[in-house]
Order: structure tokens, then C-alpha cells, then sequence
């Protein structure tokens, strides 16, 4: 998509379609879209009046032009409360409004940014946050059918009359950055499994390492074996496409010690194991490697950045499969760091080939951690697919990842790691077990990761329930959602 900045008025602008905003607490059109209403002959207050318009957030309008301004539409979306509108659903209503634009088959558009946010927030977020909304809101899941009609957004002009131009400029940069890397994880994570199996996620981390200049180093099965990592081996030890241990390593600080160490969870496909899932949950596991993606293309994202910090990424990828040598319940599995695993549940394996990659981050120098992974369906009861679950080990890190999470747009919610909880993962056999039932599901593999991570500080972002949206909604296609990307590019950034 081409984006270019304008000095002209929307009103001025000669695109396929513009896009004008109104909020529900004014009873009339304000700054940019006053002008067009004018222009129209007050078309666009007279459905105010009408309440066809109420500027309910996300509400898309679409007029024809009747020969009077340049462009051949006007799209007009609702900002909600207006003054309250955060860019998050600012982000939200572009999405909307774009998106109705591309199904229309217009090619162009036209856009400025309403004073509201102007006066809230600086002009690099507000035009990230534009760019992010149409590029995240416009984007479409690969599609296998032999006939596809693809209908594509080619271009945008920002109309940027009050804003600083090298400001403006930057926010383009960022939002394509960020926004093109969040796709790049819905990408992998919508991929079947057939076609994303554990050795071609290691071919696409090759061509994300040759691309923006990271060191790599995978772990085959011979390597792991030699490290001690049984955790990771006995999961994937029912499928034929074996195990690897992904390592990208980013030094944009190298007089600093301080690494930041990202973490995910990449099954590439579950079965659930020896204990299967039921049918209906089994269709969508090719998206368990999610957080496995978001770490990916986050480092996709940092390496084109180069932000002044250190990051580290480890991600395991495998299958959790059934035949004769897969794993069982009941065994009792020696991990990387020392630790003993019993295996109460063949489907929380996710867990089990975390505590390996966690330990080897430690092991490579990682001094602050962030594990992202599709980890339990205990989170999506809790907070369904609106949020992210998270819980650490440190007050100050959890704090500053939050933050991160906060700039980006991405909704996380703290769940509570209290030491009574810990009953839940203890073992009479082995220095710790993967489930304990059901209360508690989703802490329940905080705390078992927590043990891995010992006292370092550490963030798990459990997105079994964020990785998908359930249904075509703001900046969300159905489907994987590239969830925890923008997150982890701002943590980047901000860890500098």
C-alpha cells in the first residue's frame, strides 16, 4: 500500500473515497467534516438530524459526492465518545471504515485526522495509529481456491494540514512496520499445518534472520539431545516432523548486558496427545504456534527498527502428535534446566517445551523474559477472546510490559500468582506436574512456568483466547489476529 502526505484540505483531495469522523455527543459536524457537509449541501447533517448517523463507534456511512468535491465518496465513521476516544478505538473506527471502503472495490482514499486526537496525543502516534487501522483493518487471510476475487487498497493520502510533516512521516514509517509485522504473524499463525511444519517455521525464521541481519542458531534433534532438553524432545516425539530449538539474536545496545529475552510457543500442530482433544477443538490447532508467530515476526519488526537494546528469541517448534513413542501420562521428564516434569496431561504440552526454551534463554543471557503461547482454554473462559491473560514474577517488569501493551493497543488483563495456587502444580514424584485439574487453569501454567524462570523477571502472556477473533470486527479479520506483535515491538523499543 502507498501512503502519501498532503497539505490540502480533504475537501481538496481527489481520491476514490474520504474519510471524515463524528462522535455521538455532537449534534453537528465538526472541523474536517464540516467542511465536506458544506460541500454536500449539509447532506451528512441532515442524516444527523435524521439519526442515521449517530457516531456510535465504528458506525460506517457511505455517501456519493452528487458532482460536488473532488473525491467520488464520503465515508463517515463514528468516533464514539469523541473526546473520550482512545487511539485504540481510534485504530477500531479506521479499521471499520476501511474495510467497508476495500469491499466497496474503491482503490484510493483520503484521509485526516480529527482534532480530538490531535489534542491528545502527538503526531507520530496519531498517524501509527492511522496507518495501523487501515493496513491491519484492510488485511485478508491467504486463501487456497482456485478462483479468489481480490479486491486491494493501493493507496491513502493523509491529509496533514496541522501536523508536522517530518512527525507525520515517522508515524507512516512505524505504523507500516508494526502493522506489516502483525500480519506477518497472522500469516503464519492462519497457515495450515500441512503447510507449517516445524522445519519450514525454521526456514521462514532463516529468511526473517537474512533479511534484517540477526544471528540464528537451530537446535536440531541431535543438539537438543546432547543439551538435555527432554522436555521438548518427549513432546514431540509422536510425530515424524521431529523438534527444533529456533535462537535469533538482535544486538542493537552491545555495551549494555541488559537482553531482553522473547519466548514462543510453537506447536505447529495439537492433537492434545495421547489424551485427545475432542474433534470440534482439534479443527484450529494449526494456530497453537501463535505466540511462536508473534515472537517471529516481532524480531522481523526489531531488526528493521534497530532500536537501541538487546533481544534474544527462543522458540521451540514442534507437533504434539499420537503414535507408538508419544509421550504419555504418568511419565516423568528430566528438563533442560535439571528440573523433573510429571506429565498429569498429554495436552498441556505447551508448557513442557517452554520450560526448556525459557532456561535456555537464561542460559544465552536473557536478563528480563516475556513468554507469549496459546497456552490454555482456562483464559478463554475468563476473559474470552478480548483480552490477554498475563502474570509475572515481578511487579516493576510486569508494570513496564503492561505499559508497552498499553501504547500499542493491545488489551491485557493481570491474573494473581498467589503461593496458595502453587498446590495445583506440585508433584509426589517430580519437582513439579503440568496440570492439577481444572480450578485455576490458566495461573496453573503461570506457576508451573514460573518455575522455570526462577528469579528472573518474567512475563507469560497467555493468548489462547486473543490470538483469534471469532468474527470481522475493528482492525480484526476472523481468525488469527497477530495478537502480542505491536506489544513486543514497543517492549523492544522502550527496553532501550
Amino acid at each position: 500500500m502507498e501512503w502519501k502526505l498532503t497539505r490540502e484540505p480533504l475537501a481538496s483531495v481527489a481520491t476514490d473515497a474520504i474519510i471524515v469522523f463524528h462522535s455521538k455527543e455532537r449534534e453537528s459536524t465538526q472541523g474536517m467534516a464540516r467542511e465536506i457537509d458544506e460541500a454536500l449541501g449539509f447532506r451528512i447533517s441532515s442524516l444527523i438530524t435524521a439519526g442515521e448517523i449517530t457516531g456510535k463507534l465504528g458506525e460506517v456511512t457511505q455517501l456519493h459526492n452528487w458532482g460536488k468535491i473532488p473525491s467520488g465518496r464520503v465515508i463517515v465513521v463514528g468516533l464514539g465518545e469523541g473526546d473520550q476516544t482512545d487511539l485504540h478505538q481510534f485504530r477500531h473506527a479506521i479499521a471499520a471504515a476501511s474495510r467497508a471502503a476495500k469491499q466497496k472495490g474503491l482503490k484510493s482514499l483520503g484521509i485526516g485526522c480529527p482534532s480530538s486526537i490531535i489534542d491528545r496525543y502527538n503526531a507520530v502516534d496519531a498517524v501509527q495509529a492511522i496507518v495501523e487501522g487501515i493496513e491491519l483493518g484492510t488485511y485478508e487471510h491467504q486463501k487456497y481456491q482456485s478462483e479468489t476475487k481480490k479486491r486491494e487498497l493501493k493507496s491513502v493520502l493523509i491529509s496533514i494540514p496541522q501536523l508536522n510533516e517530518q512527525a507525520a512521516q515517522a508515524g507512516i514509517e512505524r505504523g507500516q512496520i508494526f502493522a506489516r509485522a502483525t500480519n506477518f504473524a497472522r500469516y503464519l499463525s492462519h497457515e495450515p499445518a500441512n503447510l507449517l511444519t516445524p522445519q519450514q517455521f525454521v526456514d521462514h525464521a532463516k529468511q526473517v534472520a537474512e533479511k534484517r541481519g540477526l544471528d540464528m542458531e537451530v537446535l536440531d534433534e541431535s543438539r537438543l539431545a546432547d543439551l538435555g532438553m527432554q522436555a521438548l524432545l518427549s513432546v514431540a516425539r509422536g510425530s515424524e516432523a521431529g523438534a527444533r530449538m529456533i535462537v535469533l539474536s538482535y544486538r542493537g545496545a552491545p555495551e549494555s548486558t541488559e537482553v531482553l529475552g522473547l519466548v514462543g510457543k510453537g506447536v505447529t500442530f495439537d492433537s492434545g496427545g495421547l489424551q485427545l482433544k475432542p474433534s470440534p477443538f482439534m479443527l484450529d490447532m494449526k494456530e497453537d504456534m501463535a505466540g511462536a508467530a508473534a515472537v517471529l515476526a516481532a524480531m522481523d519488526a526489531i531488526g528493521e527498527l534497530r532500536p537501541h537494546s538487546n533481544v534474544l528469541a527462543v522458540i521451540p517448534v514442534c507437533e504434539n502428535m499420537v503414535n507408538g513413542q508419544a509421550y504419555r501420562p504418568g511419565d516423568v521428564i528430566r528438563s533442560f534446566s535439571g528440573k523433573t516434569i510429571e506429565v498429569a496431561h498429554t495436552d498441556a504440552e505447551g508448557r513442557i517445551i517452554l520450560a526448556d526454551a525459557i532456561s535456555y534463554a537464561k542460559r544465552k543471557g536473557a536478563t528480563r523474559l516475556v513468554d507469549v503461547a496459546t497456552l490454555t482454554g482456562a483464559v478463554v473462559v475468563a476473559l474470552g477472546h478480548e483480552a490477554t491473560g498475563m502474570m509475572g514474577n515481578d511487579e516493576e517488569w510486569a508494570d513496564e510490559v503492561k505499559s508497552a501493551a498499553r501504547i500499542a493497543g493491545e488489551r491485557m488483563w493481570e491474573l494473581p500468582m498467589y503461593k496458595e495456587y502453587g498446590i495445583y502444580v506440585e508433584s509426589e514424584i517430580a519437582d513439579v506436574k503440568n496440570e492439577g485439574g481444572s480450578p485455576a487453569g490458566c495461573i496453573q501454567g503461570g506457576l508451573f512456568l514460573q518455575a522455570f524462570a526462577e528469579e528472573t523477571p518474567w512475563v507469560h502472556l497467555d493468548i489462547a483466547g486473543s490470538a483469534t477473533a471469532p468474527r470481522e470486527s475493528g482492525i480484526f479479520a476472523k481468525g488469527a489476529t497477530g495478537v502480542a506483535v505491536r506489544t513486543l515491538i514497543q517492549l523492544a523499543v522502550r527496553f532501550g
